[in-house]
């Protein structure tokens, strides 16, 4: 069974302590669920929080085991470094990218990060596709965002794939 555009589906728990309305009476009370479209822009904003969020690079001891998986470690490595300019760059971005996001997200079943078919782009863009398995009840959804790497500051934009 396919989640249908209008069917109410469960809220994070970010999302049920937002509130979007402050002045309005019982604003809260009337978002109890939201539809596929909301779950998504939802997912979209927690996901371009996580990958705009920079850890530094460090070398733990390995007595250490839990660290990386902990919120010390959230967000994705500082990639200001990189090389992204080759293939082999920016193939090392995409996949500190999926382990960013399957470690942090744990909402996606599957990641896959890759680099969208630019051949004929002669734009100077970094663009990152990001492919996963939503979990939804009462079935997954498949999502994918589009993500532009911002030259300068090298923050990430996210969007839905057009």
């Amino acid at each position: 069974m396919k989640v249908h555009q209008k069917q109410a589906l469960q809220m994070s728990l970010l999302d049920r302590l937002i509130d979007d309305a402050p002045g309005q009476k019982d604003s809260g009370r009337q978002r109890r669920g939201f539809d596929l479209k909301a779950l998504r822009q939802s997912v979209r904003r927690d996901l371009e929080n996580l990958l705009n969020t920079r850890v530094q690079w460090h070398v733990w001891p390995e007595s250490y085991s839990e660290l990386p998986q902990s919120l010390l470690n959230y967000g994705l490595p500082d990639f200001s470094v990189m090389v992204v300019d080759s293939i082999e760059g920016r193939q090392q971005l995409c996949r500190a990218v999926e382990q960013c996001i399957r470690r942090f997200e744990p909402r996606f079943v599957e990641v896959d990060v890759s680099l969208p078919d630019e051949t004929q782009s002669i734009e100077r863009v970094l663009r990152l596709r990001i492919q996963a398995l939503l979990y939804a009840d009462p079935e997954p959804e498949h999502i994918m965002f589009d993500s532009e790497v911002e030259p300068v500051h090298l923050g990430l934009t996210i969007r839905d794939y057009q």
